[in-house]
């Protein structure tokens, strides 16, 4: 790569180094849950063990993006209920536009603890601050969550995205384990109920052999992960919904009991 300099002559410049394929830097973009444990006890051993932990807490079990969790405020919880607000924008820095969808979500046990430690250290309205108490930035996140899978010694590079989505297949398994419904089953419904594909007649025989209750709990699910992510496009949801089955191949062995468990959620 050449450039030319202020004196009209050309300079050989370095090309910027190509990204490296995601397939190439990690198998997978999720966490199990104990990997989950793992990077969680982690943030304990970095240079601020309570802001860190809550910001991974929160982005497994709030389900929430780096720009959603950055832009908290203090006055978005309530500790009398145990919940908080979440404006599920993509989009910064207009919070709470008309077109954006607000939720109020309940707090685990665990959660709540862990952001009233860190309300005994508050110094200004942000939730989430850096050591020169400005705003916690999307870089900075991205840096605290990698240097933790660091210290848990992950096989791979972890980035917050992927507590995120850990966090949203952890719920999609919560809301289809009852039903015993398979991944098989459930990519019938997604093409019978939204993609329109044609159906083959052994694909409508198996459709036709789902149960009414596996149907339903399907489409409730559905919008239930709409409705709490904020998702517009059901195309982009359904994703979330099948990586249940990335997480649990058995949805059987759903873990109810877990520590982070969602409350009010199933």
């Amino acid at each position: 790569m050449a450039t030319v300099n202020f004196f009209g002559k050309f300079k050989s410049v370095a090309s910027p180094p190509k990204k490296t394929p995601f397939i190439e830097r990690r198998e997978r973009e999720f966490l199990y849950l104990e990997e989950v444990d793992a990077l969680t006890a982690a943030t304990e051993q970095t240079r601020n063990p309570i802001r860190n932990q809550a910001l991974a807490l929160l982005m497994f079990g709030q389900g929430l993006q780096p720009v959603e969790l950055c832009w908290l405020l203090w006055r978005d919880l309530n500790f009398a209920e145990n919940i908080i607000r979440v404006a599920r924008n993509r989009t910064q820095p207009n919070r709470y536009q008309v077109q954006a969808v607000v939720n109020l979500q309940p707090l685990c046990p665990v959660e709540v603890n862990i952001l009233q430690q860190l309300q005994a250290r508050r110094t200004t309205e942000w939730l989430f601050v850096s050591e020169r108490q400005k705003r916690l930035s999307a870089r900075l996140l991205h840096h605290q969550i990698q240097q933790a899978g660091e210290i848990a010694q992950l096989p791979f590079p972890v980035h917050p995205y992927m507590l995120r989505r850990t966090g949203l297949y952890y719920r999609a398994a919560l809301l289809l384990a009852s039903t015993r419904i398979s991944l098989r089953q459930c990519c019938l419904l997604w093409n019978w109920y939204r993609a329109n594909v044609a159906f083959s007649v052994k694909e409508k025989q198996e459709y036709l052999a789902i149960s009414s209750m596996q149907k339903s709990a399907f489409l409730i699910a559905l919008e239930r992960m709409k409705a709490f992510t904020g998702i517009k496009l059901y195309e982009n949801v359904i994703d979330y919904l099948l990586g249940a089955f990335l997480l649990f191949p058995r949805l059987e062995a759903v873990p109810h009991d877990y520590w982070l468990a969602p409350v009010q959620w199933y």
